[in-house]
């Protein structure tokens, strides 16, 4: 086994791996992986032997996070895979031929869009890779077979407005389910590849949606509003009878994600999120009954695959990065995971509850946070999120630089009821902030006098609350980092996009509280933070504009606080500059700042003032 790179501090590099794919038949699967330094490159792995194996392929320029990869076959049992690149107003399909010695793959461009939006759906049928779906003008979907050779793309069909999902309704690869993303623009409808025809799906009531089929046996899995909620449904593809919602199956507590159906259609594979943990279940869709598949502890992606060969789920847990996982038969055998991922190498965590102003708070606790050096009180995004029970490569650079990690889900987070997660409607900034300054509380108390007090962390939402809190109560942290804060609920409802907007209008983002912190507007209360602080932004932050920081440092600038607060702007980033292909530098400047380390350690980023765009 291959030693474990690091960085140049010697810390353990992180190992990143997003945007998995598997191939439609569920024999290989695709993503995008990272060590350290080097630049995301496609992995594949071979899902038929007995444990997964994933093999690097590394592309001659690299990829970047909006890069979408999908496995298919290639003649004499090898595999490629398709990469679709996006950029801001255009897009490119390339083929990959793996190389051979660690040699780059050889590529080749299959197609090219003047538009953002390719979408690919992997094929079944021999001769089908897969098919492109290319958003052109007058709202028209273009549809095109890719035949897995490096030759031009075959066209199908031209459909009215936009196509998205993609469901296999039969075997041979003849009729695709696919789904209009617009209200109101229509139910589920079926491309019939042979003819290049279209007509809706039959059989579903009005607002019910298609989620998964049995293509051998027609087997579909739907999903309907029905008082008020969301119920799963069974039904058959040849039979217009009405859609059956077996009882138990809606009825099964947590927060319910049906992953793959069986080759049969008998039994439903779902992950189900209770706390900060995923839990595996296994339904019989016949008998109506479940029952929970053993898995280490930890989190489930949303995408799985049911072959003959077994069932194969992306896993992750604190110590291990995320992979591909197969129970080879889900009901009787225990899950096979690949021995790749240096066992041992990696910082294990535990939950721990924490007592709240108003019960308590589950955290995800990496080392000692009464005897560590320094300990980062970290705040997830959302508000509608939570930290899972998961591999999180920042926290493990931060373990490694002895640093104590406490990830709580503070009322507004999701897995712990309705109650927990609807706290903050119309309360932003409330009763979350009242249970991080609570846990701020304890732990500095924990830690007793004389030692550091507790740093902040956060992202997006997150990092808003941690500024809040470093704002109500500056002397309770030492300093704070943060990744792409907005200034307010009202400011960002004024300059975000309609997801955004939307997003503030159902949960009351803007509503003004009346306390004695007042309105929860971080350039009103930039006088009160006294402590350094580090603010990160991507420069092409879709979700929140980037002159959000850029006003939010000039205000602390403005402040003249004792310390001079850090303003890091990432060109070319969007929201989440840690998965940017400066994501490795980006986490070196945090772990510098939160060690106190005057200058930082390597990497050509600048610190720069407000406004000012980093080069590359």
């Amino acid at each position: 086994m291959s030693p474990l790179p690091t960085t140049p501090t010697g810390l353990p590099a992180e190992l990143r791996r997003i945007n998995f794919r598997f191939s439609a038949t569920g024999d290989h699967a695709a993503c995008l992986t990272a060590h350290g330094r080097a630049r995301l490159m496609p992995e594949l792995w071979d899902l038929t032997g007995p444990a997964p194996r994933p093999r690097p392929v590394p592309t001659r320029d690299g990829e970047d996070s909006w890069t979408f990869p999908l496995p298919f076959p290639l003649p004499a049992d090898d595999v490629g895979v398709l990469l679709c690149r996006h950029g801001k107003q255009s897009a490119r399909l390339l083929l990959a031929v793996p190389g051979t010695d660690g040699a780059p793959a050889e590529e080749h461009e299959l197609f090219a869009s003047h538009r953002p939006g390719l979408g690919l759906i992997g094929g079944i049928a021999p001769g089908a890779a897969a098919l492109l779906f290319e958003n052109g003008e007058g709202r028209r979907t273009k549809v095109w077979r890719v035949s897995g050779h490096a030759e031009p793309l075959e066209p199908v069909a031209e459909l009215t407005g936009a196509a998205g999902g993609g469901v296999w309704l039969d075997a041979d690869g003849r009729r695709l389910a696919l789904a209009r993303p617009e209200p109101g623009a229509g139910g589920t409808f079926v491309l019939d590849l042979a003819t290049g025809l279209s007509a809706p799906l039959e059989g579903l009531a009005d607002g019910e949606h298609l989620l998964m089929a049995a293509p051998r046996t027609g087997v579909l899995l739907t999903a309907a509003r029905r008082d008020g909620a969301f119920r799963l449904g069974v039904r058959h593809r040849d039979d217009l009878a009405p859609t059956a919602f077996p009882e138990r199956l809606n009825r099964i507590e947590g927060s319910v994600t049906p992953l793959a159906l069986d080759p049969g259609g008998r039994h439903l594979a779902l992950s189900v999120t209770r706390r900060s943990r995923s839990h595996l279940l296994l339904h019989d869709l016949v008998a109506d009954t479940t029952v929970e598949a053993e898995l280490p502890a930890g989190t489930l992606q949303p995408t799985a695959r049911w072959t003959t060969g077994g069932l194969h789920l992306l896993h992750t847990t604190p110590d291990r990065p995320l992979g591909v996982v197969t129970l080879p038969d889900p009901l009787r055998s225990r899950v096979r995971a690949t021995a790749e991922e240096h066992p041992g190498r990696w910082t294990s965590a535990r939950t721990v509850d924490y007592p709240g102003p108003a019960g308590p708070v589950e955290a995800v606790v990496y080392g000692d946070p009464v005897a560590s050096e320094r300990v980062v009180l970290a705040l997830h995004g959302g508000p509608e999120a939570a930290w899972h029970f998961g591999f999180e490569p920042l926290f493990q650079r931060m373990a490694a630089a002895d640093m104590a990690v406490v990830a709580p889900n503070q009322r507004g987070s999701t897995g712990y009821g309705a109650a927990h997660r609807d706290a903050i409607r119309g309360a932003w900034g409330g009763p979350d902030l009242a249970d991080i300054l609570h846990l701020g509380r304890t732990l500095a108390d924990a830690r007793g006098p004389g030692r550091r007090r507790p740093m902040l962390y956060g992202i997006s939402y997150g990092a808003y609350l941690a500024l809040l809190a470093a704002a109500a109560e500056p002397d309770l942290w030492a300093r704070a980092a943060v990744i792409a804060p907005f200034l307010s609920g009202r400011e960002l409802y004024r300059d975000g996009p309609p997801s955004v907007r939307a997003l503030l209008d159902r949960l009351g983002g803007q509503t003004e509280l009346g306390d004695d912190l007042g309105p929860r507007d971080l350039a009103r209360l930039a006088d009160r933070m006294r402590l350094p602080i580090m603010i990160v932004h991507g420069e092409q932050d879709p979700i929140i504009p980037v002159t959000h920081s850029r006003r939010l440092h000039s205000r602390l600038l403005a402040a003249a606080h004792p310390v001079a607060p850090v303003y890091l702007e990432i060109p070319g980033s969007d929201h989440d500059p840690l998965v940017s292909s400066e994501g490795h530098l980006v986490a070196d400047r945090l772990i510098d700042f939160l060690n106190e380390r005057a200058a930082p350690t390597a990497g050509p980023l600048e610190l720069l003032p407000e406004g000012t765009s980093v080069p590359a």
